[in-house]
């Protein structure tokens, strides 16, 4: 079911798009490395989010990153990444995939488990580990990861403005 929800995605040129797709066939072979980043960061800036995540094993209160269900929960929220990289010519494409994400979180939402601000946690920990990631390369000079920030952001907010949407979608219904 797509949702009746439209929020449109940023139009990104064919420069865009390539420099993406470019940047992504060089960062994608971190990305289990990338999504535990991305986690480990959320829980310091936001501890309480934890919670969402009672599978999650922890060590000396630290999480384990090699445990498989760590790894697992990385590799999916960088596999969601990777599916709008791969379709930057047919972004729509992916919208039902971010759909079922936004019920899947709005039900968390209705039993009280998920606040809205954390949106903005998972953007700004993912933009972080992202340019960590490309300035890691050294194949960019500083002014390039900048735009190439710019472009990740972009998607990243398109990525959560559909989550968002659905979830509020959900949250009415």
């Amino acid at each position: 079911m797509v949702s009746s929800v439209k929020i449109e995605w940023f139009v990104f040129s064919e420069e865009e798009k390539n420099l993406l797709r470019e940047s992504w066939k060089m960062i994608n072979t971190e990305k289990k490395a990338i999504g535990c980043g991305i986690y480990e960061m959320i829980f310091m800036q936001c501890p309480e989010i934890r919670r969402l995540f009672p599978k999650l094993i922890l060590k000396g209160g630290k999480i384990d990153k090699k445990a498989t269900e760590f790894s697992f929960q990385a590799l999916r929220f960088v596999q969601v990444i990777e599916t709008a990289i791969f379709s930057l010519d047919g972004l729509h494409s992916v919208d039902n995939i971010l759909d079922n994400l936004g019920r899947r979180h709005g039900k968390l939402e209705l039993n009280n488990k998920f606040r809205a601000y954390y949106w903005s946690t998972f953007l700004e920990s993912s933009i972080c580990i992202i340019r960590k990631e490309l300035t890691q390369l050294r194949n960019y000079n500083d002014e390039k990861v900048d735009q190439l920030v710019m472009l990740y952001r972009e998607l990243l907010r398109g990525i959560v403005s559909k989550i968002k949407a659905s979830l509020m979608e959900y949250a009415i219904l």
